[in-house]
């Protein structure tokens, strides 16, 4: 396996950060999900649990059981100090790649708060030099010339440059907010 695939993905990454909020069950994170991030995805119970025995078994998050009086045992998950700094590092990193903008940007976004303005200020910065050089990497391309693939690249370009004018746009916005 390469250390790539090894690394968690966003959603992982925003397990961490819904986590560095408090220790909490499986049920609430879901809910927390659904009421905070449902607007981005939707995630299964099932897929938030395989996540955080993912997070687990990588010692990015904790596990302790809990026994209710008239309920059986739950676990209650939490962050460790090695699931801090992964998270703090993916927060502070640009998105790797326009497909996956929408999502990662957004789960980063929402955890905007927690950063002062100076970071939030490179965060944006960081993202905008990626975007261009998205873009550019999209001008490079070395295509035949079909009309299909004109429309592919002139969509690619499109959206990269929609991704940079919102970039551009909200960045201004969250610099002026208080």
């Amino acid at each position: 396996m390469s250390p790539r695939a090894a690394l968690p993905l966003h959603l992982e990454y925003t397990l961490l950060g819904l986590l560095r909020q408090k220790p909490q069950y499986g049920y609430d994170i879901l809910q927390n999900w659904d009421k905070n991030l449902g607007i981005i995805w939707k995630v299964k119970p099932g897929r938030l649990y395989a996540a955080l025995n993912k997070l687990e078994q990588g010692g990015l998050v904790s596990a302790r059981l809990e026994s209710g009086e008239n309920a059986p045992a739950r676990k209650v998950f939490a962050l460790t100090p090695q699931g801090e700094a992964a998270f703090s590092r993916w927060l502070r990193s640009p998105v790797p790649s326009p497909r996956e903008f929408r999502q990662e940007w957004f789960a980063k976004f929402f955890f905007f708060p927690e950063l002062s303005q100076e970071e939030r200020s490179a965060v944006y910065a960081g993202q905008i030099k990626a975007a261009q050089s998205w873009l550019k990497a999209q001008d490079e391309l070395n295509l035949t010339g079909s009309a299909f693939e004109g429309q592919v690249r002139r969509f690619r370009q499109m959206q990269i440059q929609n991704i940079l004018k919102f970039l551009t746009d909200t960045q201004n916005n969250q610099i002026t907010r208080s």
